[in-house]
């Protein structure tokens, strides 16, 4: 396996998961990784239930800090978070961000203006290039005011449950709303995540798409971290494989892990 570390995983500490983080981490030992870095949900105020993606973050420090001694022989094991941005919420992320431990933080935007893409209120009276334009919009106002990450996740997110999905969809026809998230991401700092849940949605690339991760490239970008986005054992490292190729292909060399919210790079 090229890509030796999962960095974007769940377990039943996220609200959509009901899978114990020990069945994570022996599905990842059974695959020969190297490590994995838990990154569990805490999106604050959640249009429909304010509760479901609410994270006991001292009991998930407790379980994971336990699992990392007892399996640190087999398995390099981080602990990170996958932040869900919305702008009311940015100074109480940042806080929570700042203080605490994390090995790892994924910045994630899953709604915009109080509406859940999933649940598909957000295209409710629009139509599909409307949302995907507003949903770009209001990602970037968000990041310009927020930098308590290390990687921006799934950043076209959005297409994985527009009415068309990606069918009408490609980087062109939204460069003026991607180039400034792409060149601000460049300009602090930040990585971009390569999340392979794309692929196993159905969409045939990766979030972000293709056309995406070759302008950020082409703008100078280096900086990727890779994830698989898994809820169940048998999604870990999903598609690593073609992704690495694929991002060989694209002129990338090496991905990011972090420790300590430090990167390193590995090769691909």
């Amino acid at each position: 396996m090229e890509i030796r570390y999962d960095y974007h995983l769940h377990s039943d500490f996220s609200g959509d998961c009901d899978i114990p983080a020990v069945q994570m981490i022996q599905k990842a030992v059974a695959l020969g990784m190297e490590g994995i870095c838990f990154t569990e949900h805490l999106d604050l105020d959640a249009p429909g239930d304010p509760t479901f993606f609410l994270l006991d973050t001292e009991r998930y420090l407790e379980t994971l800090g336990r699992l990392q001694e007892e399996w640190k022989d087999r398995l390099n094991i981080r602990i990170g978070v996958e932040l869900g941005i919305q702008g009311h919420l940015l100074p109480v992320l940042r806080e929570y961000a700042d203080s605490h431990p994390f090995d790892f933080i994924i910045c994630s935007q899953h709604y915009a203006d109080g509406k859940d893409p999933y649940d598909h209120s957000f295209f409710e009276g629009r139509s599909e290039d409307e949302c995907y334009a507003r949903f770009f919009q209001v990602q970037y106002e968000n990041l310009r005011q927020f930098s308590s990450y290390d990687t921006l996740g799934h950043m076209d997110y959005v297409v994985r449950y527009g009415p068309n999905r990606n069918q009408y969809y490609s980087y062109e026809k939204y460069r003026e709303y991607l180039d400034p998230i792409l060149r601000l991401l460049i300009q602090e700092g930040k990585c971009l995540e390569v999340n392979t849940g794309g692929f196993k949605y159905g969409l045939g690339q990766p979030n972000p798409c293709i056309g995406i991760l070759k302008r950020y490239r082409e703008l100078g970008g280096e900086l990727i971290t890779i994830g698989s986005d898994a809820h169940s054992p048998e999604h870990l490292a999903y598609d690593f494989s073609k992704t690495a190729s694929l991002l060989k292909e694209l002129g990338y060399k090496n991905y990011c892990v972090f420790k300590d919210r430090k990167p390193e790079q590995l090769p691909l």
